[in-house]
Formats: C-alpha cells, sequence, structure tokens
C-alpha cells in the first residue's frame, strides 16, 4: 500500500559541548511527553492543515506559526524531496522539536484492518540506510545524531487534528520512525540552522529522497 512519507531532514554536527548544552536526551519530557510522543504529535500538526497554509509546504517561514501550542515549538522540512530557506520568528522559552529524517504510516481507509505491528514495520522503511545526515547551528553541532532515532511507543490517529471536510479520518493505527531532537530554548536573537540528507533505499516509498533545509530564527 503506497502510503505519503513526509520528512524532515535536521540534525546538528560537531561538538560534544554543544550536544550536551542544547540537544536534550530523547527521554527528556516536557509537559510529561517525551520524544516518542512529541513525534505523533508533530505528525498530527503537519497534517492539519489545507495546502494553502501548511507549515511544512511553505518555502518562506510565512507558515511557520501555524498550530503551533504549548511549551514546544515544531519546525518543518518538506514533504518527499525539498529545498527550502524559511524565515521563522519563534517566541522565547519555547523548546524546539523536528524530525531529522522520519516517515510515517498509515491505512488508506478507517478500520481496514491493519494492525499496529504492520504500520510501525512500514514507517521503519528507509529509516536503516538513511546517509549523508548533516546540520549545523549557529556554527555548531552534534555527532551521532543515528542515537536519537525514535519510533512512537504507541500507534495513533495522525489525522486527529485534521476536520473530515479536508479529508480527515480515523486513521488509527498510525505510525512513525526517524531521527529527532528537542533542543532547549534558544537564547534572544537570531541563529541560524542548515540541515539536510537522504534516504538510500530502492524503495518506492521514498527511499531516494533528499532535503536541504535552512532556517534564519528569530528568537523574541
Amino acid at each position: 500500500m503506497k502510503k505519503l512519507a513526509g520528512l524532515l531532514v535536521l540534525l546538528l554536527t560537531g561538538c560534544d559541548f554543544f550536544s550536551s548544552s542544547v540537544v536534550l536526551p530523547s527521554d527528556y519530557q516536557v509537559d510529561g511527553r517525551d520524544s516518542s510522543t512529541l513525534s505523533a504529535e508533530w505528525w498530527q500538526w503537519a497534517m492539519a492543515f489545507p495546502r494553502n497554509i501548511n507549515p511544512v509546504r511553505d518555502n518562506t517561514g510565512i507558515r511557520c506559526a501555524v498550530g503551533q501550542r504549548g511549551d514546544v515549538w515544531f519546525l518543518a522540512g518538506g514533504f518527499g524531496s525539498a529545498k527550502i530557506h524559511r524565515n521563522c520568528t519563534v517566541p522565547a522559552d519555547k523548546y524546539l522539536f523536528f524530525p531529522v529524517v522520519n516517515m510515517s504510516y498509515w491505512p488508506e481507509s478507517e478500520n481496514n484492518g491493519m494492525t499496529c505491528d504492520t504500520v510501525k514495520h512500514a514507517a521503519a522503511l528507509n529509516n536503516d540506510t538513511a546517509i549523508d545526515l548533516f546540520a549545523e547551528l549557529d556554527g555548531e553541532g552534534i555527532d551521532n545524531v543515528k542515537n536519537y532515532r525514535v519510533a512512537s511507543r504507541e500507534c495513533f490517529n495522525i489525522f486527529k487534528r485534521r476536520p473530515a471536510s479536508l479529508g480527515g479520518f480515523n486513521a488509527h493505527p498510525s505510525a512513525s520512525d526517524g531521527y529527532w531532537l528537542l533542543l532547549k530554548p534558544l537564547s534572544k536573537g537570531t541563529h541560524t540552522l542548515k540541515f539536510g540528507g537522504r534516504y538510500n533505499n530502492q524503495s518506492s516509498e521514498f527511499g531516494r529522497m533528499v532535503q536541504d533545509i535552512e532556517y534564519t530564527i528569530t528568537v523574541q
């Protein structure tokens, strides 16, 4: 079954100091939610909006604030291969959460008999072969991004926030698998974030997807 797989590649390469001071471990919780829980919420956010205001389809950053809520601010890459430069204004004291590289999978129709194990297996496709991952935040970064691989612990409904008028339905079980980073709130001012990478898989399910993303982030 062919399924839309949204991908956003983001990682930080470089020094251990940056890793320990900015990047939080995958089991770190913000308001009781770790990266596994947040990854499901990220997908529900990414799939909630029509094309004209969807922040994942935004090529400038003008939609950066769409649908944001709570203490965690979601950053987007692109659906499929993408080369994007966004300008994004983020309120102070917001954690930043985003997938380095990831896929999701869900049933094509409600109650079609698909199991949670099946969608988890499909969401894991391509992640074992992710290569050429890179990123930079203000010239600093982290190594070993593959240590941040996170799969959704429990299956979820990817269309939870999507209205029926946009084609939403109860798409449980949905699953996500990939590499996710949770950053501490950044200092006020302007920050530059560059990231990218690609999958290296013969799979037709986005197995050759390439990402080249840059953010200019203003924290105020």
